[in-house]
């Protein structure tokens, strides 16, 4: 809406002021580099545009540097860059009390139960939180340092210096409170200085030392140091969280990898997610998160060393380096200059701006940081312009100066830009209003289904989304709804035999084309792989010619893509299975074991082989072999333990299990037939406390909530359940991608 009516205003006055900096021709160079990255990555609608959310596209990008670039011409006055803060802080306030009615009160403005968490607030993320209410704090305190106020606007900022603090320590953000620290000792020094160039006597007295800035740095010296007190607050307030990120060295390396095929410009913007498939260190595969998918890094400036190339990072860092040479020509001190308003937006805007980049640089935000980047970096830029320090040129749109030839040929251009920017910003409009709806009926789908249960009318609203907005995402849907169906007509005994096949050849021939055309929009996603691999598997059975060799070639695709993904190997294993190839199929699993040796999928299934063809005694001299040479496994114990359970050899199995536990606390399998084990022997107290940690790990575990209640009641732990039995079933009790799924949750 900024663009579109200041580019009317532009045209409707037949010229427009344009600032005479450096840092916007750097600004464009970083977006055409970005463009031509995203046209040359081999998935240009996954890199232009995306989905709705995804925010490392080129269009995002793009976007936020128009923000900028426009941000630098609206903010010409200094009544208009005040006005920019004034609505800032106020906005602040809104958002600060919205929080205290949501975490203290429990009151809910907003209706849907949109905001279901305790750390559910209007800014995104927890950290991002923190990180607003930091640069709200910083930008307050500049003025407080350096601005001649009077008293109620003094005290406004006070309250808002205080709110800042309050939300900061709800958050806790270790990284915050360090960056702020840093800033805050910036404000304090260079306040120091203006105070002591101002001074006739120039000397420092011990009162120039007492400033609001020297209390903001012992407040923040406090809880970094004493974490245990703000440790405390989270407690009380329940907004304690971690989050897990990829490495400086394993960002790096990552990007290393990715460029030794594009050095130049990357594998392109949003592909970042793709990039960690491939090249993330084998050891994460050993850790709960190994089927994790991070679409940054450590932050988002070495992550764009893998996304968009050396001319990418380049093309930053000549940015950063423009950005950091007009702030210091910003803070550079005036005696003339000294507690004027202008002076301190200047200041504000250039360390607000600095302080939201750093976050950029080190760390990976959401939308709104990300853009308030841009936008305070906008409004520096026309501060500057504002007190003289940077020029401007008044190019006339309407080709009628008198200035001379050179002057209407730069305003056809101008004018033939501006119009360009119009209709490119109305489509830009009617784009993203259909990725909007599409993904509104996306949620709107997941929610029916999840509630009735309705195929058709979750199709109608899925076949809506994907025709909006043609996304892998929306079609990979589409053919799992296919597979619930196909389901429905081989289980419905009621149907005729020849219409029951009809049916099916339609419907299967329907899924198999979403799940094509998901893999056709993103060849580059695993999970696309997977779902064509799950469409054919699911036909193997039937005996449908091919099936088991295209659900194998999907699968092998998916590794590809993927190649530290142990799930491929477990997908091929039971391809191998239906088709009696028993060899391939322990080849499939030693596969999988080989990436990740605690995977308890595979670990499950070869013992379920070995139980089936007889040779639990051979398998488990094996495995107690194998125990041995890697005694610091909890997966082969695991295994050792499974077998023996089979076995009912369960003193054996406990000892096992114990021990992959011991290893492993986390391993919820091996958990699950130790609180087994515990109820067998008589030992209530102990299987109930394996089944409770469980409980924490899996919450939505039906089984796991039964099993509990049996044990509570003086019941049979597993009593009640649904045959088979769990050693007998195809899959191990507790699904490890569930388990990854909810630590990843809580993270976020």
């Amino acid at each position: 809406l900024t663009a579109f009516f200041l580019i009317l205003s532009a045209l409707q006055k037949g010229s427009v002021k344009i600032p005479k900096s450096a840092l916007l021709i750097s600004c464009l160079a970083v977006v055409l580099v970005w463009l031509v990255s995203a046209l040359f990555s081999g998935n240009a609608g996954l890199s232009l545009a995306g989905k709705l959310y995804d925010l490392d596209t080129f269009s995002v990008f793009f976007a936020a540097s128009l923000a900028l670039f426009f941000g630098s011409m609206i903010f010409q006055s200094e009544k208009r860059a005040f006005v920019f803060y004034l609505l800032l802080f106020c906005s602040a306030f809104v958002v600060f009390l919205f929080q205290l009615l949501h975490l203290v009160f429990g009151i809910n403005i907003i209706p849907f139960n949109i905001f279901p968490y305790n750390t559910s607030n209007l800014i995104g993320g927890w950290n991002d939180f923190s990180i607003f209410f930091g640069f709200i704090g910083l930008s307050s305190l500049v003025f407080l340092e350096t601005a001649k106020l009077g008293k109620g606007m003094k005290f406004f900022l006070y309250i808002l210096l205080l709110m800042s603090f309050l939300a900061m320590i709800s958050a806790n953000f270790f990284s915050n409170w360090v960056i702020f620290g840093t800033f805050s000792l910036l404000i304090f020094i260079l306040a120091l200085f203006n105070n002591y160039f101002s001074d006739k006597e120039k000397s420092f007295k011990i009162k120039s030392f007492l400033r609001t800035s020297l209390f903001v740095l012992a407040v923040v010296v406090f809880f970094t140091l004493a974490k245990g007190t703000a440790g405390k607050i989270n407690d009380t307030l329940k907004t304690s969280s971690t989050e897990v990120r990829p490495s400086w060295s394993a960002t790096l390396d990552i990007a290393k990898k990715s460029l030794k095929n594009n050095i130049i410009l990357g594998t392109g913007p949003n592909t970042f997610v793709y990039d960690w498939l491939k090249f993330k260190p084998a050891a994460v595969n050993s850790t709960i998160f190994w089927n994790a998918r991070f679409s940054s890094g450590f932050g988002y400036l070495p992550s764009m060393t893998a996304t968009t190339g050396v001319l990418g990072i380049v093309a930053i860092i000549f940015f950063l380096i423009i950005f950091l040479n007009y702030g210091r020509k910003a803070l550079a001190y005036k005696k003339n200059n000294s507690g004027q308003t202008g002076d301190a937006l200047v200041i504000a805007s250039f360390l607000g701006a600095a302080y939201l980049w750093t976050f950029i640089v080190l760390y990976a935000p959401g939308i709104l940081v990300f853009t308030m980047a841009f936008i305070v970096t906008g409004v520096f830029l026309a501060s500057l312009i504002n007190s003289g320090k940077i020029g401007i040129a008044e190019v006339s749109l309407s080709g009628l100066s008198a200035g001379g030839r050179g002057k209407t040929k730069s305003g056809m251009i101008f004018m033939v830009i501006g119009i360009i920017l119009l209709i490119g910003i109305v489509s830009s409009a009617y784009l993203y209003s259909r990725k909007f709806l599409a993904l509104n009926n996306y949620g709107q789908a997941l929610v029916l289904f999840e509630k009735s249960g309705d195929i058709d009318k979750t199709g109608k609203k899925l076949t809506k989304a994907a025709g909006l907005d043609k996304q892998d995402e929306y079609y990979r849907a589409l053919a799992e709804l296919g597979l619930v169906s196909l389901n429905q007509i081989v289980t419905n005994k009621e149907l005729p035999a020849d219409k029951a096949l009809a049916l099916f050849k339609d419907n299967f021939g329907v899924t198999i084309a979403y799940a094509r055309e998901a893999v056709r929009i993103n060849p580059a996603d695993p999970v696309n792989w997977m779902q064509l691999g799950r469409v054919y598997e699911s036909v193997v059975a039937l005996k449908v010619e091919k099936a088991d060799e295209a659900a194998l070639n999907s699968y092998a695709e998916a590794f590809r893509v993927s190649p530290l993904d142990p799930s491929p190997f477990i997908a091929s294993a039971r391809v191998a299975m239906q088709i009696k190839k028993t060899d391939d199929a322990r080849k499939y699993l030693q596969g999988a074991l080989n990436i990740k040796p605690d995977f308890a999928d595979a670990l499950f299934m070869l013992s379920q082989i070995e139980a089936q063809a007889g040779n639990l005694k051979e398998a488990i001299l094996r495995t107690e072999q194998t125990a041995v040479v890697s005694s610091n496994s909890p997966g082969i114990f695991f295994q050792l333990g499974l077998l023996q359970y089979q076995n009912n050899s369960f003193n054996a199995a406990r000892m096992a299990f114990e021990r992959a536990v011991g290893l492993n606390n986390d391993y919820a399998n091996a958990r699950y037939f130790l609180g087994l084990i515990y109820d067998k022997q008589g030992l209530k107290e102990k299987a109930i406390e394996q089944f409770a940690y469980i409980q924490k790990t899996n919450p939505n575990n039906e089984e796991v909530k039964k099993i509990l209640s049996n044990l509570k009641n003086g019941r049979g732990a597993l009593a009640e359940i649904a045959p088979p039995a769990p050693e007998k079933r195809e899959e191990p009790p507790i699904s490890e991608k569930e388990q990854a799924g909810l630590k990843k949750s809580k993270k976020k």
